[in-house]
């Protein structure tokens, strides 16, 4: 039963995360939870708080963001979510002019739960693939098909 409230609380984040309206963080996420990301400017900070400074930040940039778990699996406090994250660059990224260009991109999630609460995050996710897709990075070139 832990297990299915756990993957109920991984899931509702980025419902909230979605919706904009954060002040269900404080019931999802424990007060010094540390979220792990190597590309998290915020990490440093730790908690609902950190949580709302990254979102923030992502819906200024991606004003219609929008998240469809494909799959969840959970073991003892551990849950793992695959989900898809779409959006149209309306607000600018980390200091970049807004591009227009809409991004899809997959992520992967491990969340610890601890008190009905999760304790910490790992993120994986197509950061590349995101940026070539804004027209921020530029995509690898096409190389000629071998010739036979």
């Amino acid at each position: 039963m832990a297990e299915d409230q756990n993957k109920a609380v991984s899931r509702r984040i980025w419902e909230v995360f979605a919706s904009g309206d954060l002040a269900e963080l404080d019931d999802l996420v424990a007060p010094g939870a540390a979220y792990h990301d190597t590309q998290d400017p915020f990490g440093d900070q730790r908690g609902p708080d950190h949580m709302r400074s990254l979102m923030d930040m992502y819906r200024k940039t991606f004003s219609n963001i929008r998240f469809d778990i494909k799959q969840q699996v959970a073991e003892g406090d551990y849950v793992c979510t695959l989900l898809e994250a779409q959006g149209d660059d309306t607000g600018g990224l980390m200091g970049q002019a807004a591009t227009g260009r809409h991004a899809r991109i997959m992520l992967t999630i491990t969340d610890r739960h601890e008190d009905g609460k999760i304790a910490e995050s790992y993120a994986t996710w197509d950061t590349l693939g995101m940026l070539q897709q804004l027209g921020l990075v530029p995509a690898a070139a096409q190389q000629p098909a071998p010739s036979a």
